[in-house]
């Protein structure tokens, strides 16, 4: 396996290593990308059914290939930009770690939209203030549990349009 080569950037506590695409055919394509977005969708086309993101159910893994993950991007795209989202708009996510995140996140972002994202160990107190600074138009939510506080922070700040679960 090819490793890329590092290059210390900085001094002391600031000093970081820095990966080199031109040593990595695998990174060569970062540089002409415009935006994440962009760069997803090119590795998306590049890799096809290979494995992109892996959760477990009932203790099995379940991968989503980078095609379905690329078109599930665009759908939901699509569909944000139906509600009448338009570039600029903030997005909140709350969510803990899981495959959707990621898919929700790259959507935002594929709709020209902007992703807010949110702890969720947040109260409705927390929702609000971050909703009310950050103008979110609309908000995903993950589970039922993590809902009642964004429905009460929603009812206190009345901006929120779009309301988006990810589970049932």
């Amino acid at each position: 396996m090819h490793s890329p080569t590092l290059r210390p950037q900085g001094t002391g506590n600031a000093a970081r290593a820095v990966v080199n695409p031109a040593d990595d055919p695998l990174l060569q394509d970062i540089d002409g990308a415009r935006n994440l977005v962009e760069l997803f969708l090119k590795r998306a086309d590049a890799k096809g059914d290979a494995p992109f993101l892996g959760h477990k159910v009932d203790g099995q893994w379940v991968t989503q290939s980078w095609r379905s993950a690329a078109e599930h991007v665009c759908l939901l795209a699509e569909a944000l930009r139906r509600m009448g989202l338009t570039d600029g708009d903030r997005v909140a996510l709350v969510s803990e770690n899981r495959p959707e995140w990621c898919i929700a996140d790259l959507a935002i972002m594929a709709a020209g939209c902007i992703t807010v994202p949110t702890y969720t160990t947040n109260t409705r107190r927390d929702h609000a203030h971050i909703l009310d600074n950050s103008g979110a138009r609309a908000v995903f939510v993950s589970t039922e549990k993590l809902l009642a506080p964004v429905v009460g922070a929603i009812g206190q700040t009345g901006m929120v349009e779009h309301l988006i679960g990810i589970e049932n």
